[in-house]
C-alpha cells in the first residue's frame, strides 16, 4: 500500500469529507448492482448504519484522492467503555487500477491500531450461513441451512467470506441467534 501511495485515513461517516463519502457510496452502489438481489443489512453492515458516530471507518486513500476501500468497525461495550471491535461492513473499489490487496491492507492496519489502542480483541464478525466442516454429522436443520447456502453462495458469497476471514488465523467461535419464542 505505501509502495503504491495509499494511506488508511480513520473517519466517521458522518464526519468524513463529502468527496470520500460520495466515493464510498459509489463503491458501495457498485457492490450492490452486481448482486441482483437486496443487501442481507440484518447480517451485514451497510451505508444506512454508518451515520452512527460510535462506529469508526477505515478507508483507503490513494494519494491523487481516489478511495480504495472501506471498512467499518463497530465497538463492543463492556462497563460502558469500548474493549473491542467488531468488523462490519467491506468494500472495494472493482475499478481497473484498484489496490487489489485493500482488504487485508485496512483490516491489518485496524488491528495493529485497535491494539496499540489497549482493545482486548478484533472481531471479524460472522460469515452467515457459512461454518468449518468439523466432521460432525450434521444435524437436519443444519442440512438445510447447508443447501441455502450453496444455492445463494454465487451471490452472497458467505462460504467465501468465511475463507478470506480464515486467512488472518482467527480464533473460530460459534454465533447464536436468540429470539423469544
Amino acid at each position: 500500500a505505501a509502495k503504491e501511495g495509499i494511506t488508511a485515513e480513520w473517519w466517521t461517516y458522518p464526519q468524513a469529507p463529502p468527496d470520500l463519502v460520495g466515493q464510498v457510496r459509489q463503491i458501495c452502489q457498485t457492490w450492490m448492482a452486481g448482486k441482483g438481489l437486496p443487501e442481507m443489512s440484518f447480517t451485514l453492515g451497510g451505508l444506512d448504519q454508518l451515520n452512527d458516530p460510535h462506529i469508526r471507518c477505515l478507508i483507503a486513500v490513494g494519494a491523487d484522492g481516489k478511495v480504495h476501500g472501506i471498512t467499518s468497525w463497530m465497538p463492543v461495550y463492556a462497563s460502558g467503555r469500548p474493549v473491542g471491535w467488531t468488523l462490519d461492513l467491506m468494500r472495494r473499489n472493482t475499478e481497473p487500477g484498484a489496490f487489489r490487496g485493500v482488504m487485508e491492507f485496512l483490516i491489518a492496519t485496524a488491528a495493529l491500531t485497535f491494539g496499540q489502542e489497549g482493545a482486548h480483541f478484533v472481531s471479524l464478525s460472522g460469515a452467515p450461513l457459512a461454518r468449518l466442516d468439523r466432521g460432525e454429522r450434521p444435524s437436519a436443520p443444519q442440512r438445510l441451512l447447508d443447501m441455502i447456502a450453496t444455492i445463494i453462495e454465487p451471490v452472497y458469497g458467505f462460504q467465501s467470506l468465511l475463507q478470506f476471514k480464515a486467512k488472518f488465523q482467527p480464533v473460530y467461535q460459534p454465533l447464536y441467534l436468540a429470539y423469544p419464542d
